[in-house]
């Protein structure tokens, strides 16, 4: 994978938040969840790969929660501009040095993780230990 392409799927990433994950786990599943015929099958996800992405992803909200106080202090939008790219490459590097999982692998997960209750309280179980 390119790093641009890295980059990228990182930034994608970022839409889905800690926040989705944690509100998705005290959400009450009112119904199944239903397949959107144009989305992509979901897959299986091991327990080696749950464990890699839960690892990923407080390493990644970590870099959020560094970035966040200069975003909040940046004065004009190309200094902003500058600091997310960074915290994206940032965060691409510290996906990518976790064992068993890259940023797509990261994204996909993430993605799945959306509209798969049980993979979502199974990624939750992880970060709460």
């Amino acid at each position: 994978m390119t790093r641009i392409n890295q980059i990228s799927a990182i930034a994608v990433a970022a839409l889905f938040t800690a926040a989705p994950v944690a509100v998705m786990a005290q959400a009450e599943p009112a119904a199944p969840p239903v397949q959107d015929p144009t989305a992509p099958m979901l897959t299986e996800v091991t327990s080696a790969e749950i464990e890699a992405f839960a690892e990923a992803y407080e390493n990644v909200i970590a870099i959020d929660a560094q970035y966040a106080p200069q975003l909040e202090q940046a004065t004009d939008d190309e200094t902003r501009q500058l600091l997310q790219e960074e915290a994206q490459i940032a965060k691409a590097d510290v996906v990518e040095a976790t064992d068993g999982i890259d940023v797509n692998r990261y994204v996909e997960i993430l993605t799945q993780a959306q509209v798969d209750p049980e993979l979502t309280a199974q990624i939750v179980t992880l970060l709460e230990q």
